[in-house]
């Protein structure tokens, strides 16, 4: 493949300045009357619907972090410091716009009242076009730990996709009762997905949800949250507050390689111990990832087994082709996290333990897993924040975002948790009210677990991979484990219009991604990449 040519230098032959000037225009000129001489000029429109196409190189409009992580210093300096704001507050940002990290983690919108609860709706319509260099059969949710291998068919076909099921919707609802705040959020996109789910014609893609809880705050600075959240091991962005997350702010709903996270139903305590330490804990619904490794036949208990096909109700199961059931779990994961702000940044010490059963023949076998992390957020200018996170520990692959695999199950039966370590880092930029600029790099690693004379386990030396680098491989096996997955992914958000009718931001992602496996018999060890574009337009509601 020959070098790639950029198209940047024809920017000012295709697109003249005065097609281009209110992009960049100073704040006191009215971008409005300038608009409205783009629209005259019908070739200046046509031309900027071009510049979209071109820059599908990766629009990203995800999570931008204009809260500067300082507890008392965020980095647009909102009139409500959010760290300070009392329990249940209903975070109304009046006088100055909402930065993108607020808005898609469910703050920043306005409110009504209904007798006595505050509502805040909130949500997104979003429109992404998608291109990959290779193929995943995927929407604007990659599978990072499934990339075509090289000399794979997929590995040969581009794929272009539009889509707007990363819209989003959701409600806040807050009230008092005595001395004690009650909030309840549901969010919902379009990313669910029924057996007659495509794109030949309707486009009829279902509702799913993602967030649906409800927290309480005591006035002895106890918290208590049921539901379906974002996990106790993703990273904040400041506090322990619910919607206080960090989300990386790139298109991608799959994130980034390396960012540690899960939506799942918890039960969590929260206790604040002063006005700059606290701590909480959870319990969370468990589930075992066991994508890349091969089991003894006859192996019950995993999301792949025969017992997890029949009975079953109200769950995909994995005799339905393309998908997965769910593991046959023994006990719910146990969290814990304890979070200093210090007056310079947002600091945390997290740990999971989880527990693994299976059964094979006559016996079952129980395994305990878990893992230890760090993680911060740093202001390293008023306007620049860096974000580092990492976990390391042994089954902790399903809290990354490639799925990594969890355990395997040994010729006997008995359950060894794999070894892992999941990395990211990035930086945020926030020039202006109108701009956020991003670069994330993120790494994953996986150990080889294998047993003698048998290619049984997780990346043995014994694997059959005389299938994963062709492409048309027929019989022949592909018994992938991915050891080291990593990616690269900078892009930015443009806020076009900010106004009391809403927010319509033009966004711009792109991510480099490469996968390594375990190398199998005869020492092959095939590899893999992708170059990923997207670009987005979303309208935020007020």
């Amino acid at each position: 493949m020959g070098p790639q040519q950029s198209s940047l230098p024809l920017l000012p032959v295709l697109f003249p300045s005065r097609c281009t000037a209110f992009l960049f225009a100073p704040k006191r000129i009215k971008k409005s009357s300038m608009l409205l001489d783009v629209g005259r000029d019908r070739w200046c429109f046509t031309r900027l619907v071009l510049l979209a196409l071109l820059f599908m190189q990766g629009y990203s409009i995800a999570d931008v972090s204009a809260e500067t992580v300082g507890v008392d210093q965020p980095a647009r300096s909102p009139e409500v410091s959010e760290a300070n704001a009392p329990a249940g507050d209903g975070q109304q940002f009046t006088g100055r716009e909402s930065a993108t990290e607020e808005l898609i983690a469910g703050r920043g919108y306005q409110h009504f009242q209904y007798k006595g609860v505050r509502f805040s709706p909130g949500g997104f319509v979003d429109g992404t076009a998608i291109f990959r260099s290779t193929n995943e059969n995927a929407d604007v949710q990659s599978t990072f730990g499934n990339i075509p291998l090289q000399g794979t068919a997929n590995s040969h076909l581009r794929e272009f996709r539009g889509t707007a099921r990363g819209s989003r919707v959701s409600l806040l609802g807050e009230g008092a009762y005595r001395s004690m705040a009650i909030a309840g959020y549901v969010e919902v996109d379009f990313l669910g997905s029924s057996t007659s789910g495509n794109e030949v014609e309707t486009n009829s893609w279902n509702p799913r949800l993602r967030q649906l809880w409800s927290n309480v705050d005591l006035p002895n600075g106890t918290s208590l949250l049921i539901g379906q959240s974002w996990s106790l091991l993703t990273t904040h962005r400041i506090g322990l507050k619910p919607r206080h997350e960090f989300i990386p702010l790139n298109t991608d709903m799959q994130t980034v390689v390396g960012n540690n996270w899960a939506r799942q139903w918890g039960l969590r305590v929260t206790k604040a111990f002063g006005s700059n330490l606290l701590m909480a804990v959870a319990i969370e619904n468990p589930e075992t990832s066991v994508s890349g490794v091969v089991q003894p036949i006859g192996i019950q208990g995993f999301n792949t087994s025969p017992n997890a096909q029949n009975p079953s109700n109200f769950f995909t199961t994995s005799a339905t082709p393309g998908a997965n059931g769910i593991s046959t779990d023994i006990a719910p994961d146990i969290l814990g996290k304890l979070v200093w702000e210090p007056g310079y940044g947002h600091w945390e010490l997290k740990g999971i333990g989880r527990f693994f059963q299976d059964r094979l023949g006559t016996h079952n076998h129980v395994a305990v897993g878990g893992g230890a992390g760090l993680a911060a957020v740093l202001p390293v200018t008023r306007t620049l924040n860096l974000i580092a996170e990492g976990l390391v520990g042994r089954g902790i692959g399903r809290y990354a975002s490639t799925i990594g695999a969890d355990v395997v199950a040994s010729p006997s039966g008995k359950i060894v948790p794999i070894a892992a370590f999941h990395f990211m880092g990035g930086l945020e930029w926030h020039p202006d009210d109108d701009w956020d600029v991003y670069a994330y790099y993120g790494v994953e690693h996986y150990a080889r677990t294998a047993y003698a004379g048998t290619p049984i386990g997780y990346g043995s030396p014994l694997s059959n991979l005389s299938g994963c680098g062709v492409g048309d491989p027929g019989p022949q096996p592909c018994q992938a484990a991915n050891a080291t997955v990593s990616q690269a992914q900078p892009g930015f958000w443009y806020r076009m219009i900010n106004s009391d009718i809403g927010i319509v931001a033009l966004g711009l992602s792109y991510a480099y991604t490469h996968r390594t496996v375990w190398s199998g018999l005869h020492e092959v060890q095939p590899w893999g990449e992708q170059h990923t574009i997207m670009t987005s337009i979303r309208y935020y509601l007020p």
